[in-house]
């Protein structure tokens, strides 16, 4: 039935792309806590557990090295990748994946060889990935491109609802889904890649040029790695329950980042990559001048010196300071993130490689020293080095400047 005249229909409501992008990553984090639940389930807190953790140990370190991929990959994406450089890319993911799967077998463990290969196979197989999926969200269909990203949660917990004979095989089956996850990715990508754009790219950088980015990145990542070890080792150092307490609201607040942040940040690479480098100003924290920045990192600094909160329970320092950082945190991924896709300077990318290794320089030592607050060090990791993060970053640079050996 039509409308009367003059009268205008109120538009259908549609979801955006990246509302529904929303959806399918807080599927995937969903399913990506039931996917622990099934196998703590099946195995319990057993040594049948610990072993097979520690065959995913082998994935989960090697997929370290794939922010750095990942980084270096959004500073190319305006370039061609040649051989050369594709080559040596390649060989670094296969030395880097074999030499920690022999550190892992080298160590005590009785868990059969074949185990540790496929560990070690997989951790190979999602830096792959990493290095490859910036160029898909620029140039691939959107939602399509993230259905694949987010696709490993899902495509894992439905394996594991088949039943299996005997807990060593349900240990074996997760380990080859955790292989066969990446695999598929990546030939999903492989197809849609013919449904893509076709951006216009610039020649192939030297190789030179192009893996330095690589090598500044994975310093900054080896700072920022550094950096937790030293403050998880001082939190297990404080009252009962700390170290538990940070770690859960720290999954909250990684929850977070993955679902809405990473969702936002795939969401924009591609006008990101065209130049235009735009970002919702409550997203990036261009709003925060330097008096709110101030006024944030004392409050922490406060609260990490004098208020002792309530052992054994979530009131504790370090998560106070946890929370009241990720703001700050999140913010600084977003700009640093629009800055390496639009063309991020290298003097950039070395700051913020000198800011972790000074991050995690004063962080141990903040963990070192004797009488020292425990919830010092994660005030310096979140509150400190993202408010100088964000000092150092420009929200609106004048002049984005490409990656040259010059800059």
């Amino acid at each position: 039935m039509s409308a009367p005249a003059g009268v205008v229909r109120p538009a259908r409501w549609a979801p955006s792309a990246y509302q529904a992008a929303v959806v399918l990553s807080g599927t995937s984090a969903v399913l990506g806590l039931g996917r622990e639940l099934l196998i703590l389930r099946r195995l319990g807190l057993s040594s049948a557990n610990d072993g097979l953790q520690f065959a995913l140990s082998v994935t989960y370190t090697i997929a370290l090295l794939g922010e750095p991929l990942r980084m270096a990959a959004l500073n190319l994406l305006d370039r061609r990748i040649g051989a050369r450089i594709s080559a040596i890319i390649g060989s670094a993911i296969v030395l880097a994946a074999l030499l920690m799967t022999v550190l892992y077998a080298a160590g005590k463990s009785s868990l059969p060889v074949s185990w540790l290969v496929a560990a070690g196979t997989a951790g190979a197989a999602n830096l792959a990935l990493a290095w490859v999926l910036p160029r898909m969200q620029r140039a691939g269909p959107f939602l399509a491109v993230h259905s694949v990203a987010v696709m490993p949660n899902i495509f894992i917990s439905a394996g594991l609802l088949l039943p299996a004979a005997t807990d060593q095989s349900f240990a074996a089956r997760v380990i080859g889904l955790f292989l066969l996850a990446p695999i598929v990715q990546l030939a999903a990508l492989a197809v849609l890649s013919r449904f893509g754009d076709r951006p216009l790219l610039a020649p192939p950088p030297t190789v030179r040029e192009g893996l330095r980015p690589v090598l500044w990145h994975a310093v900054g990542a080896g700072g920022g790695q550094a950096s937790q070890l030293f403050l998880r080792t001082a939190l297990l150092a404080g009252p009962g329950g700390t170290l538990a307490a940070f770690v859960l609201a720290l999954r909250v607040t990684d929850t977070i980042r993955a679902v809405f942040v990473d969702t936002y940040i795939a969401s924009r690479i591609r006008r990101w990559a065209a130049g235009e480098r735009t970002a919702n100003p409550a997203v990036d924290g261009r709003w925060l001048g330097p008096a709110y920045l101030t006024s944030l990192v004392l409050a922490g600094l406060m609260i990490s010196i004098f208020w002792k909160g309530r052992p054994g329970t979530l009131l504790n320092p370090a998560t106070a300071v946890l929370l009241l950082g990720t703001y700050l945190v999140l913010a600084l991924r977003v700009r640093y993130q629009s800055l390496n896709t639009s063309a991020q300077p290298l003097h950039l990318v070395r700051k913020i490689a000198g800011l972790e290794l000074l991050t995690a320089a004063f962080t141990g030592l903040l963990g070192y020293l004797p009488g020292v607050p425990r919830a010092l060090p994660a005030w310096m990791v979140y509150l400190a080095k993202p408010a100088a993060g964000l000092t150092v970053i420009p929200a609106e640079p004048s002049a984005a400047t490409p990656l040259t050996p010059e800059s």
